[in-house]
């Protein structure tokens, strides 16, 4: 399990196939200890059930968590139907089955304010993109898949030049809105599998999965051709300097990529601005 990464986020990178199983497996050790608890001593082992619907509730989600409310329930019938009398044992598992469905409920609403909040936590407000926070997370789960496939991966810095200029004359709302249509351009231009994120004020950060040089600087080129549209319809005096770097397997840690970039970026700036500085780095 990577650093930093919650149990309840690793498990939510499995399979559905997986999880199934462990769940499957939960509610047959539940059953087991309810059955050896039950006709051994005199105590109550009904609330255990409480864990592999949870687990369903959460990973599976509500209807199967309601499901398994329902199996968890029969369980519990058919083992004390052989020492409780029948309407005794009835009763009990109405009384269970509307404690069952209610807590898988709840567990599938928490799931959901718990997936808005951790959406939100990542995302920048002003540019719909990811925030810093986002952008690591996602550039780490990129960085895993290309050191498990031996893939290459690229990582493009971004900064608008004559932002600072542009948001003294028209002011923030303008600035604003620049930085909303350029996120907006990008992103337009990326794949399905890139990530785009704002790390800065005018800076940018987009991390190009399974892509070699070549690749790269295709994607740049969509980018440069998007962007440079956008302000010449505005009339916005902006130009963009880019820093690319490719990495090839085994891949240096997200920090060191993006600090590559970064330096690569300001080389950009440094030799004119308005350009593209292109480098491949080896591990």
């Amino acid at each position: 399990m990577a650093a930093g990464v919650t149990i309840t986020e690793y498990l939510d990178s499995k399979p559905k196939s997986l999880l199934l199983a462990l769940g499957a497996l939960l509610l047959i050790l539940v059953a087991g200890g309810d059955y050896l608890t039950h006709t051994n001593y005199p105590l109550e082992f009904s609330p255990v059930y409480l864990v592999p619907v949870s687990f369903f509730s959460w990973f599976i989600g509500k209807r199967s968590g309601i499901a398994l409310a329902v199996i968890s329930v029969a369980f519990g019938f058919l083992i004390r139907l052989a020492t409780l009398p029948r309407a005794i044992a009835f009763w009990d598992a109405l009384v269970w089955l509307a404690l069952y469905i209610s807590f898988s409920m709840i567990v599938a609403q928490l799931k959901r304010l718990y997936a808005h909040e951790r959406y939100v936590s990542r995302i920048d407000p002003l540019t719909r993109v990811e925030n810093r926070r986002g952008l690591f997370e996602s550039a780490a789960r990129v960085k895993n898949f290309s050191d498990r496939h031996g893939v290459p991966l690229s990582v493009a810095y971004l900064d608008l030049d004559g932002f600072k200029e542009l948001n003294d004359r028209l002011g923030h709302r303008a600035g604003d809105k620049l930085l909303a249509v350029v996120a907006a351009n990008i992103r337009r231009a990326l794949r399905p599998t890139d990530a785009i994120g704002r790390i800065g004020g005018d800076e940018f950060v987009l991390i190009l999965p399974e892509s070699d040089r070549e690749t790269a600087a295709l994607i740049l080129s969509r980018v440069r051709t998007n962007l440079d549209r956008a302000m010449r319809k505005r009339r916005w005096p902006i130009t963009f300097s880019i820093g690319l770097v490719s990495f090839s397997p085994p891949l240096r840690s997200v920090s060191e990529m993006i600090r590559s970039a970064d330096d690569a970026m300001y080389a950009a700036k440094s030799a004119g601005k308005d350009r593209i500085e292109q480098r491949d780095v080896a591990s």
